[in-house]
């Protein structure tokens, strides 16, 4: 196992890595051989998705992330009965600058005035986005999916928050052999800040549905959209 893989990703990560990119590539850090630098299990082995914490849509969004910043690679393809490898590219420590002599005698300058309290700005209406499409089961209008998602970040939810919610929510419908035609258009759930609704309590196994009744209980999964 790649014990010294996992100290140089925790020492030198580079500072673009996201929380959970970070975390994902410490988790192929600890499964790649030391010398090879390459990952022997599957990315898609329960045990590998439940370390990094990440379904596995999430898992090779996060994979692709990490190719295109340039510190992953693919190594071999799947094939049939063979998974497929990824290589950790070596990472360096980012320079910092040399640190600029200080005068003797420096002039008095007036004391700086107070900056007035800034402003926080809204994420970049394309952050993240591409996580929260893979992660949701039902991929339809993406283009008023992006638009819809640019709005909710406007409005203050963070991307980690939309995508976290919405890997819940695929999971439930999962679970409930919900129907694709019954799940929200991506739109829909997002201008509904679904994501910021309880998780759902499984339903009783042992309670039958009774004729004329309905197991859906929000009018957004009726088939209303």
């Amino acid at each position: 196992m790649g014990d010294r893989l996992v100290t140089e990703v925790m020492d030198m990560a580079p500072a673009t890595l996201t929380h959970r990119e970070a975390w994902v590539l410490a988790v192929l850090a600890a499964d790649a051989h030391d010398d090879t630098r390459t990952t022997q299990s599957s990315v898609e082995a329960p045990a590998v998705l439940r370390r990094a914490r990440v379904s596995r849509p999430q898992m090779y969004a996060v994979l692709k992330a990490l190719t295109a910043k340039g510190v992953l690679k693919r190594a071999a393809a799947g094939q049939r009965n063979q998974a497929a490898a990824y290589t950790l590219l070596p990472l360096s420590v980012e320079p910092r600058p040399a640190p600029q002599p200080r005068p003797s005698a420096a002039p008095r300058t007036p004391a700086p005035q107070p900056r007035p309290p800034r402003q926080r700005q809204a994420a970049p209406a394309g952050t993240g986005f591409t996580e929260f499409w893979a992660a949701y089961p039902r991929k339809v209008a993406k283009g008023t999916a992006r638009t819809a998602w640019a709005k909710a970040l406007k409005r203050g939810a963070t991307a980690q928050h939309i995508t976290t919610a919405a890997a819940r929510a695929a999971a439930q419908w999962r679970a409930a052999h919900t129907e694709p035609r019954f799940i929200p258009h991506p739109a829909t759930w997002l201008n509904g800040e679904r994501y910021d609704d309880e998780p759902e309590q499984p339903p009783n196994q042992n309670q039958p549905t009774l004729p004329g009744t309905s197991r859906y209980t929000d009018p957004s999964e009726k088939g209303i959209f």
